[in-house]
């Protein structure tokens, strides 16, 4: 693909400006990318999977996870855990977990939404949703990583 003739056509440029601008791009294409995946679970009072990668290709990075809490009312209560397998074939560990307890449009500091910190995987993750009191609710949620 001749993209800049004289930068990726060898018989148009010298060697070193060639192999360089072969490295830029191969590194471009090496580094991590942003992604999202999302979508809106419906709660049922039982422990729900937002997001599952059981067996990543690879070391990737969950940056974080935006759930909206808009639909939340009073007596509303919903969990957060994040389970994180540490090594090939192991079982998935809880390393995060929270509770928010919903007002009537959201929380009841004002917040509608909630951002979740992740971190960096290799063997799997998973986090999930479980709303333990109130009118079961709608929540659309996103997740960010590094791919």
């Amino acid at each position: 693909m001749n993209l800049v003739p004289g930068l990726t056509d060898p018989s148009m440029a010298s060697g070193d400006v060639d192999l360089k601008a072969f490295f830029l791009m191969e590194y471009d294409a090496a580094l991590l990318k942003m992604s999202s995946t999302g979508g809106t679970l419906t709660a049922d009072g039982t422990e729900q999977t937002l997001y599952y990668d059981d067996e990543p290709l690879g070391v990737f990075k969950p940056t974080c996870l935006v759930i909206d809490l808009d639909n939340m009312a009073g007596g509303d209560t919903i969990e957060i855990k994040v389970y994180h397998r540490l090594k090939d074939a192991g079982s998935l560990q809880q390393i995060y977990y929270t509770a928010y307890t919903g007002a009537d449009g959201g929380l009841s500091n004002g917040n509608v939404a909630a951002c979740i910190d992740l971190c960096c995987n290799r063997h799997g993750y998973r986090i999930t949703l479980n709303q333990t009191a109130g009118t079961n609710r709608d929540y659309d949620w996103e997740l960010f990583l590094e791919v």
